[in-house]
């Protein structure tokens, strides 16, 4: 499995090589590693702070960007073959369940193509039921720390990773074990490496009112939680349970046809804990969008909560013969890794549209040539981490970085990159039908 891990970590690398521009979530990252803080936008800091390690170490550029992603996605397949092995016991079964991987398209695509926090969450999400599962076997002071750790870590690579957490309240009133492990005085240093890991970012939180206004807001946007005209209680289950098989949709169809077939057999799943965590999830994800009357519930939401489970399939529907599954699995994975790595080059060649075949040179290079003098100011944090990556010694801002301190740029020396005109301001030159989205940009200065 380990070389598996690597081949997928060489091809997230390899494929952002072959872009002509990064990916939105990669330029993200490009734009907010320029400064360290306590808070970045809608998310925790935890990704943003390794970028700005791998960066110093690597320089920013398309290597150090996808590197860490790449980390994160290789880093998830091995914690999920060693949560299958702890469950499974058995080395084909395990390895079966993460070639399986390869058919919850979210989880391939958006890996390999974008995702930053998201494919963090992921790695943490399984991680945190592997240390759990070693937790109950041995209550040992490492078990227990790095249990806290990795509740601690996960809180600051995404707040929904929070949703993973009254899960864990409620195993004790099911799971004899998990009671006691609870019940042991060690507990407390788990609490404590949590605390110590998300204080300084929850102290920052609790001192800046106006950011969480900010995370709210964007939530509401995110789920279109206010008033959208459906039908409370079951328009957002609907949602949910529409993204859930969605997520799972090609599993679910070659599980079933497969069972019916009788090539798989209906087992016991041991431990039944693994189960019961399963249901406390699915039911606790469910109420937590219907009290917040969500109508849009993504896909990659649901993953990292979910993805812990894939090992719960195959421990409840066992293979008859391990090997052929072993053996077309694996083809198919290395099928869809060869597929994400051809991808870019093909819409290329194909002449589809997208967002990566796009380059920002042009842009760059006007900012260049008539405002090098002055600072530079983006639309967003796309355009802005785009530009960075060719302005190394540069500091470049973006007007929707609401985390930006206010005293931070002189307007008077400054050149503003506007999508559409404003007053207040001079327009000094433009660049129209700029990207896949033919957008107008405006080159405009501030007036006094």
């Amino acid at each position: 499995m380990l070389n598996v891990a690597i081949l997928c970590f060489v091809a997230i690398i390899i494929i952002a090589f072959l872009k002509a521009a990064p990916e939105w979530e990669d330029a993200e990252q490009a734009y907010y590693s320029q400064w360290f803080r306590l808070g970045y936008n809608d998310q925790p800091p935890l990704y943003t702070w390794i970028q700005i390690l791998v960066n110093k170490v690597l320089g920013l550029n398309r290597l150090s960007l996808a590197a860490l992603r790449a980390f994160w996605f290789a880093g998830t397949l091995m914690m999920l073959y060693k949560l299958s092995y702890k469950i499974h016991k058995n080395i084909n079964l395990s390895a079966l369940t993460t070639f399986l991987v390869c058919l919850i398209p979210v989880f391939i695509d958006f890996n390999f193509r974008r995702l930053t926090h998201t494919s963090m969450m992921c790695f943490m999400c399984v991680s945190l039921y592997y240390w759990f599962y070693r937790l109950r076997e041995d209550r040992s002071l490492l078990n227990y720390i790095a249990f806290g750790y990795i509740i601690g870590l996960g809180l600051l690579t995404k707040y929904n990773f929070v949703l993973l957490l009254p899960v864990f309240m409620i195993l004790p009133f099911l799971d004899e074990k998990t009671k006691i492990v609870y019940q042991d005085i060690k507990i407390l240093l788990s609490f404590l490496a949590c605390l110590l890991i998300i204080a300084p970012h929850l102290y920052w939180l609790i001192d800046n009112a106006a950011f969480l206004s900010e995370i709210t807001h964007s939530m509401r946007l995110k789920t279109k939680s206010n008033n959208y005209g459906g039908v409370p209680v079951l328009t957002p289950a609907l949602a949910f349970g529409k993204s859930f098989i969605n997520l799972f949709l090609p599993l679910l169809l070659l599980f079933t046809f497969q069972f019916f077939r009788k090539k798989l057999a209906l087992k016991k799943v041991i431990p039944e804990w693994f189960e019961q965590a399963f249901w406390c999830q699915f039911i606790f994800a469910l109420i937590c969008f219907v009290v917040i009357n969500s109508s849009k519930v993504s896909g990659r939401w649901l993953l990292p909560l979910f993805l812990p489970f894939l090992v719960l399939l195959t421990a409840k529907l066992q293979p008859v013969n391990i090997r052929i599954w072993n053996k077309w699995s694996s083809r198919l994975f290395y099928i869809v890794i060869l597929f994400q790595i051809i991808r870019t080059p093909a819409e290329g060649f194909l002449g589809i549209n997208s967002s990566v075949q796009h380059s920002f040179e042009r842009l760059n290079e006007k900012l260049n040539k008539d405002f090098s003098n002055k600072s530079w100011v983006l639309p967003d944090v796309t355009y802005a981490g785009s530009i960075k990556l060719y302005q190394q010694d540069r500091i470049i801002y973006a007007a929707d970085d609401f985390t930006l301190p206010k005293n931070e740029l002189d307007s008077l020396q400054t050149v503003y990159v506007l999508k559409e005109k404003k007053l207040g301001f001079v327009l000094k030159d433009s660049i129209i039908g700029f990207g896949a989205e033919k957008e107008d940009l405006f080159l405009c200065l501030k007036l006094p």
